[in-house]
């Protein structure tokens, strides 16, 4: 009676454990059913470090590689921010940057150089971040680097867009 007893409870466990473990990766993460900028990669291409900004709201102005051109080629003022998720500067650097756009009412596209390897010598990317304002599909200047608040990022926006 007594090992009836310890089989039933050691069944129990596992069951318990089993039932976990397959709530547990039934619940987890796919990039595809939330915000997913990257639609030509699937998400098994991705790097985990992509994968964990999918939820940050300051990277949701994500395009892909091919979107941005289009973006920079229609001519109109854009300003496009390349970044890497691994970047601990660009981690720093992206906050106050949303901020400045918040303050000025301008849009930005952000561009993962992480995943998208053609900007690097496309754009003269030579690190991240950097913040390049494009008129006519050319470019006009640049921001390199973390300032370290919104203010430089709020002029340097409102001195390419006449704002000043």
């Amino acid at each position: 009676m007594g090992n009836k007893i310890f089989y039933a409870i050691i069944a129990i466990v596992i069951v318990g454990f089993a039932a976990a473990f397959i709530f547990m990766n039934s619940t987890s993460e796919n990039p595809e059913d939330g915000y997913y900028p990257y639609t030509d990669l699937q998400s098994e291409q991705l790097s985990g470090a992509t994968i964990d900004k999918l939820d940050d709201e300051n990277y949701h102005y994500n395009k892909t590689f091919d979107e941005t051109k289009e973006i920079i080629d229609a001519g109109d003022g854009e300003f496009v921010y390349f970044w890497s998720p691994t970047c601990v500067h660009c981690n720093a650097a992206t906050p106050f940057l949303m901020d400045a756009f918040d303050q000025t009412g301008e849009e930005v596209t952000q561009l993962n150089v992480l995943e998208y390897q053609q900007p690097w010598p496309e754009y003269g990317i030579e690190s991240t971040p950097t913040l390049i304002y494009f008129e006519d599909g050319e470019e006009v200047d640049r921001f390199v680097g973390n300032p370290g608040n919104a203010d430089d990022y709020v002029a340097f926006i409102n001195a390419m867009t006449g704002d000043e």
